[in-house]
Order: structure tokens, then sequence, then C-alpha cells
């Protein structure tokens, strides 16, 4: 080994601060904590200033720094777990600094965020296996990130490009829904494009051509049956999968109603029976005929009101009529009964 190799290596050993490093979101979020957040918490604890940015140092150096098992960690990360491990460790990190802990608190809030983020780095990396050449068909592209030098390396898992056939059944009139994704799809890197086209003959014609997965065709009829392609492009615009669809387009199937054909006026004899595959004949409206009786309604209970209310009032004066006499009457008795 040359002495520039070992230089190399060397280096990067040292340099580097796990594959946290490699996302430079993450890297701001720590030297905002690191630099200004424990410089200006503990100004007045120098010592536990420095033990705590110690700590953080060697937990996200240490997520590089582990045995290598195939199948659990291989000192690399695709960008998608990146991103998860990044978004987690900025979530802790700012969470401790809304809340604003004071020196023991801060210590031990510290501490079990570094422990979670180990742990979570630990349950992530196993998943990058699964998603590596997942696919069982096509050429899936992914990106893997070396977490001691953040150099990536690009890789493609080449299969039979042809994914198989799918029959698709729909009524006339529906909607007409071809699906071209498949479940490696979303994990394969870069942008997708889909190409859709209707075989005749052997010959296929451009349908439709955009970054969605599915194609659809409004009112589906008797002549949309027949053979259907898609494409999905890798980033280079080359074929990655395709997918054959046949399509068969069924008679509608819908609740017919009877009704009964007027008599033709060049016919005699009874009346004929017909089918129709339209909706049931409309209704009588009997909103009209309903609005009308409730405010004829409404207007007789307003005058019965109000005729009751009159008597009401005509029989209280003839009672305080009836009561005035009365006492005029005493009064006038007494009056005799004084004269006397």
């Amino acid at each position: 080994m040359s002495w520039r190799v070992f230089w190399l290596i060397t280096h990067i050993v040292i340099e580097s601060q796990g594959c946290l490093k490699c996302s430079q979101d993450a890297m701001v979020v720590k030297r905002e904590f690191r630099d200004h957040f424990l410089q200006r918490k503990l100004r007045r604890d120098p010592q536990l200033r420095a033990k705590l940015q110690e700590l953080l140092d060697n937990a996200i150096e240490s997520l590089s720094h582990q045995p290598i098992q195939m199948g659990k960690y291989m000192a690399v990360i695709d960008e998608p777990t990146l991103a998860k491990l990044a978004a987690y460790f900025k979530r802790s990190v700012y969470r401790i600094m809304e809340n604003d802990f004071e020196d023991g608190q801060l210590f031990n809030e510290v501490m079990w965020s570094l422990q979670r983020l180990k742990v979570t780095f630990a349950q992530m990396l196993p998943k990058i296996t699964k998603v590596v050449c997942s696919n069982e068909c096509g050429r899936m592209f992914y990106v893997l990130i070396n977490c001691f030098s953040c150099w990536t390396n690009s890789h493609s898992c080449d299969k039979n490009i042809q994914c198989g056939e799918r029959r698709v059944q729909v009524e006339m009139d529906e909607d007409l829904i071809l699906d071209c994704a498949l479940t490696w799809h979303k994990a394969s890197h870069g942008v997708k494009r889909y190409n859709f086209f209707r075989v005749v003959n052997g010959n296929q014609k451009m349908m439709a051509s955009s970054t969605d997965s599915f194609l659809v065709k409004k009112e589906a009829n008797i002549n949309d049956t027949g053979r259907y392609r898609c494409e999905m492009l890798d980033p280079e615009g080359y074929p990655a999968s395709r997918l054959e669809f046949q399509v068969v387009v069924l008679p509608s199937v819908k609740k017919t109603t009877w009704f009964t054909r007027p008599r033709s006026t060049t016919m005699e004899g009874p009346l004929a029976l017909g089918i129709s595959s339209r909706g049931p004949l409309p209704q009588e409206d009997w909103t009209a005929w309903i609005v009308i009786g409730s405010t004829g309604g409404l207007l007789v209970l307003t005058v019965v009101a109000f005729v009751c209310y009159y008597r009401y009032k005509k029989e209280e004066e003839d009672d305080d009529d009836d009561n005035d006499n009365d006492e005029e009457g005493d009064d006038e008795s007494e009056s005799e009964s004084s004269e006397t």
C-alpha cells in the first residue's frame, strides 16, 4: 500500500462524521446547536458545554463506525433513508432548543436524543437491503452513498424488461383506467416517465406520455376493446419496464324500465310494451301544490287567531264596563243612605 493510499484512507476515517455528514441540512442544524445554542446556553458552565459537544460529535461519528454485517450495515445509505435520518435528527435538535432545558435536564435530554438517534439508524439501515434490487422485472436504478466519504455510486439491477400482461374489463360508458405502476417503481432512482400505446396489428400508436403512472379514458365504448401497452422510461429515456394490457369492454349492465308505448295512429289493437335502458319516467311534481296548501293553511290559522284575539279583547272590555256600572250603583246607594 502506497503512502498516498494510506493517507487517503486515514483522512477519510478521521474526517468522517457518520452518514449524517452527507446531509447538508443535518450538518447546518448540528453546527447551530453545537456552536451557537450550547455556547449561549452554557456560557457559565464551559465544562458541561465541552462535554456535550464531544458527546454530540462522537455519537454522530459512531453511526458509520459499526461492524460490517450483510443485511444490517454495509457502510452505505441510500438517498430516501438519509433524508429520513436527517429529518429525525433535526426534529430532535429543534425539540431541545425550543423547550429551553437547563443544565442537568439539558444534559439528560441530549443523551436521550443521541441514544434514540442510534436506535433509529440501526432500524433504518436493514430496510435498504430489502429495497435494493427488489424489482422482479425490468431495470431498477438506485444510488448508494458512502457513509465515510459521502461519495455517490449509481447501480442498476437488469432483469427481463417484459413485466407480464394484465386483463382489464370495463363496462360500456365507464372510465377505462390503465395503471402502469409496479411496486418497485417508486424505489427506483430518478425521474420516471410513462408512455401509453394502443397496439393494432402489431403496430403501436402513442396515446399519452407523462409522469403519471396511469391513463384514464372517459366513457369507454366497444371500439376501445383491444391490446394496450405501457412503458416506464428511466431518467435517460430508455424503457425500464413494459406492461401489456388486454382490454375488454362489456355491454352496460343497468336496470331496465318497462313503459307503455302510445298507440300508433296507423295500428289497431292492444298497446305494446317496450324496453328502455334509460332511467325511470319522471314523477309528478307536487311541490307547487304543497306550497299552495301550506300557504293557505297558514293564512287560515292567522285569520282564526285574529278572530279569537278580537273576541277575547271584546269580552274583556264588556267585563270592564259591567264592573264600572256596578261600582257606580254602589256609590249611589251609599250616598242615599247617608242623606237619610
